[in-house]
């Protein structure tokens, strides 16, 4: 085995990685990541490559990536000119630059704002004309006929004792109305004033699971951090990779979780230096040893039915 190889090797090993972790982090193939812990570094796509893979490697895991290839230089091979200028950020930048240019790419990013211009224009339309139907609805007329408004004064009189217990039923129900409606404003209080509670169990091996109580249906947030060393982490939802990257001590990260989610996971490759928040409660995940490791968040379903009804 090589002895920059060798050196890397040891390196990951200290961090607590295996090869999958790695390819996971760095996102160099697992052949790659052998190739280069063996020093057969023909096996690699490329000189260029060569140097760009140690240097990925040794930062992630926590060496000096341009040390490294200074004090191993005469072992690494140099990259060829071309090769260095077909890989250049120069050119990879034009041909973003061009392709991002074009009409098509330009049409989708604005396509959200003529999306929500649209739906405003629209809104402000239906509401012209229900305005328009409203006031234009058949009004009441007075009758001047004086024989259908004259009326003998007994029957004035019945009517206005007909009225008086009519006051007096109507105001009565809307007292006991009033009453039931007080009655029940206390439990509605008490549903919205519920607060989000986390339970966190003790991790077995590499998983962990937090349950949640109370989980807003929307509006949720994620703040990822780390304390004493540099962590990768990831959020996963629903199968799909919501963010990844790596936070250096005293760094965080806010993501944004989909409305109406049920269950989510947060993997770290440096577990024991991770701090997860969710929507500013703090999620304690020290009761576990495993520094690569998988958090399961799970939302009462119980707690979710109650709170529809």
């Amino acid at each position: 085995m090589d002895e920059i190889g060798q050196k890397l090797r040891d390196a990951r090993i200290q961090k607590g990685y295996t090869i999958d972790d790695l390819q996971q982090i760095t996102k160099i193939q697992k052949r790659y990541l052998i190739a280069i812990e063996e020093g057969n570094f023909d096996a690699l796509p490329g000189d260029f490559y060569v140097r760009a893979f140690i240097k990925q490697y040794a930062d992630t895991v926590g060496l000096d990536g341009d040390a490294l290839l200074t004090q191993f230089q005469q072992d690494i091979p140099e990259p060829q000119p071309q090769e260095y200028a077909a890989q250049s950020v120069e050119n990879k930048t034009r041909a973003t630059r061009a392709e991002e240019a074009s009409p098509v790419n330009r049409l989708r990013r604005y396509l959200p704002q003529i999306a929500i211009a649209a739906i405003v224009v629209v809104a402000v339309i239906v509401i012209y004309v229900i305005m328009l139907v409203y006031q234009s609805g058949p009004k009441q007329t007075i009758p001047t006929d004086s024989e259908s408004v004259a009326v003998s004064s007994k029957r004035s009189t019945s009517k206005t004792s007909k009225s008086s217990t009519s006051s007096k039923t109507s105001k009565t129900s809307a007292a006991s109305s009033s009453s039931k409606t007080a009655e029940k404003s206390p439990k509605k209080s008490t549903k919205k004033s519920s607060k989000l509670d986390i339970s966190v169990a003790d991790a077995n091996g590499a998983t962990q699971a937090v349950t949640l109580k109370n989980l807003p249906k929307t509006g949720n947030k994620l703040t990822l951090g780390a304390t004493g060393a540099t962590a990768w982490i990831s959020v996963i939802v629903n199968g799909s990779t919501t963010w990844q990257g790596s936070l250096t001590s005293g760094n965080s990260q806010e993501v944004t979780l989909p409305d109406n989610v049920t269950t989510f996971q947060v993997r770290s490759g440096n577990a024991t230096a991770t701090t997860i928040k969710l929507n500013g409660q703090s999620v304690d995940i020290s009761k576990g040893t495993s520094i690569v490791r998988t958090i399961t968040f799970t939302a009462d379903a119980t707690e979710s039915e109650g709170s529809q009804e």
